[in-house]
């Protein structure tokens, strides 16, 4: 009876209010309208050319306006790493082009001299407003970098302590600061959510991956270690040690140890339950 006499109060409200309506949608009018770039970021491989940044104006009836925009050299520099297009620095939207481009060509070089960065700025718009996203941060990645022949996705190829075939994809990403580092993804098929580093030699012939790395997380287990076993005796490799594998100079990797994704019922990681997956000594990775 409660709930009649509720149901019945709030139709009786609505008639005198007029304005009560539950399913009353929220008005968009083009005081609302407002420009804003697609994206807060983007990269683009020093190779790659021309990098084209979206902007789009959000406009119920396709008002039409200009929107003007400035670049700010961080470690990128105008005529060294890429050159504007759009030399106006002014973008004109209309009905029937709401989206309009920043244009960067690129330049490449044949220098290692690390990524770069710049940030594009939206600015002075005319009768609209600016959205959320009115910067975007740009990085131009040197394609010169040392190891480029070894950065990017693998074809992983391997046995299990099991003796079942296994086949997974695997990505080898540069290291930020450290040229002689790289960071692996999916490393151990099946027991693998976090990235782990390896070191390369000087001569880019070897790649050491320690072990001991934290290698997955879980709810139900509180320690998930890269754990390693020599591919000669099957000897555990103490913490400090590494897996080790050989690289060729197309970029084909080959690991000697055995590797395992290990499971530990304790923080202090002293015993161990067993293994998500464990892979012998031989997995080769080719680059895709």
């Amino acid at each position: 009876m409660k709930k009649i006499k509720l149901i019945y109060l709030l139709f009786i409200s609505c008639l005198v209010l007029t304005s009560c309506d539950i399913n009353n949608v929220p008005e968009f009018s083009d005081g609302d309208a407002f420009a804003a770039f697609r994206s807060s970021s983007m990269s683009v491989k020093e190779n790659g050319g021309t990098l084209k940044i979206p902007v789009l104006l959000s406009s119920l009836s396709g008002i039409a306006t200009t929107v003007d925009f400035e670049i700010t050299d961080g470690t990128a520099k105008a005529g060294t790493h890429y050159t504007l297009e759009n030399t106006s620095n002014t973008l004109t939207f209309t009905k029937d082009d709401p989206t309009q481009y920043i244009t960067l060509d690129i330049i490449d070089n044949d220098v290692f001299g690390g990524d770069v960065n710049l940030t594009v700025t939206l600015k002075n718009p005319k009768g609209v407003n600016l959205g959320a996203s009115k910067t975007c941060s740009v990085t131009i990645s040197d394609d010169e970098h040392p190891l480029a022949f070894i950065l990017g996705e693998f074809s992983a190829v391997g046995t299990s302590i099991w003796d079942d075939a296994l086949a997974w994809t695997l990505t080898i990403e540069k290291d930020a600061d450290d040229v002689s580092k790289v960071w692996i993804s999916n490393l151990v098929p099946g027991g693998s959510s976090l990235k782990v580093y390896g070191t390369v030699s000087d001569d880019k012939t070897e790649i050491r991956i320690p072990v001991g790395q934290e290698i997955a997380t879980s709810s139900s287990y509180p320690k998930i270690l890269l754990l390693g076993y020599d591919g000669e005796t099957e000897d555990d490799i103490p913490t400090g040690g590494y897996i080790s594998g050989t690289i060729t100079s197309d970029g084909t990797i080959t690991i000697k140890d055995l590797f395992a994704s290990g499971v530990f019922s304790d923080d202090a990681a002293t015993d161990l339950l067993g293994y998500y997956n464990a892979v012998l000594g031989g997995s080769v990775w080719t680059k895709k």
